[in-house]
């Protein structure tokens, strides 16, 4: 058997014919150097051939580990990883296509359902069809996805192997139409509001009175009941239905108001030629008066006070009762204007004034103004303001 000697010359180092312990010795003197032990020792292998068999094993234990790995990570590829959620809902080691169904079916259920509003007695109910609920899933999906992809094929194929779960809930975004939903909430707000009545000053004759004002009704914080339907609309919540209530609106205009606004107010009683002032609903002063004749009646109504002016002009109309003076202009004082001390407007042409005539007074005499002693009308005009009312009746 030829081969043990070769294996032993180079396994074991044999010296070569040729090279034996005399030549080596001789070898050795001539270079001052000792002779190199060439003994044998076949007891003791050597280091490198263990590693080698060990390297050899490792590589096919790695070798078979990395296409382990690399077999997990296929299987796992196109799939979610374990413990993702979307949305709540389970969708780990579904392809996207199942995910987006399943969380699509589950979280419909729960987020369509309408929601409700009650105030009083009434309740108004807006369907998620309406607020144009939607559920972005395919975004959510797709990063749970992207985070199963991390890392090396080696790093993913460990993951599942090894049942690591993502762990993570990704939530899907809910959109509604916001206009829808301010648009559902004006129409409760348009039913339920009423508008608040000012108070209002009353005359007859005899009296002034203010209809007190009454509050009105708005549907209370508007804004915030628009937010909470909202979220409502765009949660999982169980809780569908929120409350709302009404405030009161008070009258812009009060009873004080009124007053403060207009203290004085006169009515002229043609039948009883009377002209009443009262302050504050209450009658401080009464004077006598003459009123348009038949043919020339004071105007009724209820009207305001609209010039004031002193020892005013008269601007004579054209009318055939005014003869030679119709169309003229009769300066303050002059004999022959009617209109004495003072003039208070209140329907146009129509107003209070002195007169010269005192005669008169008590009677039905006038062309349609109201005729007053001198002394009276300057004590009037001292009272009224422009804007003060004025009824005749």
């Amino acid at each position: 058997m030829r081969f043990v000697p070769t294996m032993l010359q180079s396994v074991w180092h044999v010296p070569k014919p040729g090279t034996g312990m005399a030549t080596l010795n001789a070898r050795a003197e001539r270079t001052n150097r000792p002779a190199p032990d060439r003994t044998p020792h076949i007891g003791n292998p050597p280091v490198t051939r263990v590693a080698i068999i060990v390297a050899v094993v490792l590589a096919t234990l790695a070798g078979a580990s990395v296409g382990a790995l690399a077999w997990a990570d296929s299987s796992a590829a196109g799939k979610l990883p374990a413990g993702a959620r979307v949305a709540g809902v389970d969708v780990g080691g579904l392809t996207q296509a199942e995910a987006r169904e399943l969380a699509n079916r589950r979280v419909s259920a729960l987020i369509e359902r309408p929601v409700s509003i009650e105030l009083g007695d009434k309740t108004y109910t807006l369907s998620a069809q309406k607020a144009k609920v939607q559920v972005g899933l395919d975004s959510a999906i797709q990063r749970a996805f992207e985070a199963g992809r991390k890392g090396s094929f080696l790093a993913r194929g460990w993951r599942k192997l090894s049942g690591e779960e993502l762990k993570r809930d990704l939530p899907a975004r809910i959109t509604v139409d916001h206009a829808a939903i301010r648009a559902f909430v004006a129409g409760i707000e348009r039913e339920q509001a009423l508008e608040p009545a000012d108070a209002k000053l009353n005359l007859t004759l005899t009296s002034v009175t203010v209809t007190a004002g009454k509050p009105g009704k708005r549907l209370a914080a508007r804004e915030a009941l628009i937010a909470r339907l909202t979220r409502r609309l765009t949660t999982r919540t169980d809780d569908r239905t929120l409350h709302a209530r009404v405030v009161d609106v008070d009258a812009s205009v009060t009873a004080d108001k009124v007053f403060d606004e207009q203290p004085i107010a006169l009515t002229v009683s043609r039948d009883q030629k009377r002209l009443r002032v009262f302050k504050r609903g209450k009658l401080v002063t009464t004077y006598s008066v003459a009123v348009g004749s038949p043919q020339y009646p004071t105007p009724t109504g209820q009207f305001s006070v609209q010039t004031k002016q002193v020892n005013p002009v008269w601007s004579v109309p054209k009318s055939a009762w005014a003869g030679d003076l119709g169309g003229q202009v009769i300066p303050g004082g002059d004999p022959r204007n009617p209109l004495v001390a003072r003039w208070i407007g209140f329907n146009g042409s129509v107003g209070f004034h002195g007169t010269a005539s005192a005669g008169s007074i008590g009677t039905a005499a006038s062309h349609g103004c109201v005729r007053m002693n001198p002394a009276d009308v300057i004590d009037l005009f001292k009272r009224v303001e422009v804007g003060t009312p004025v009824l005749v009746a």
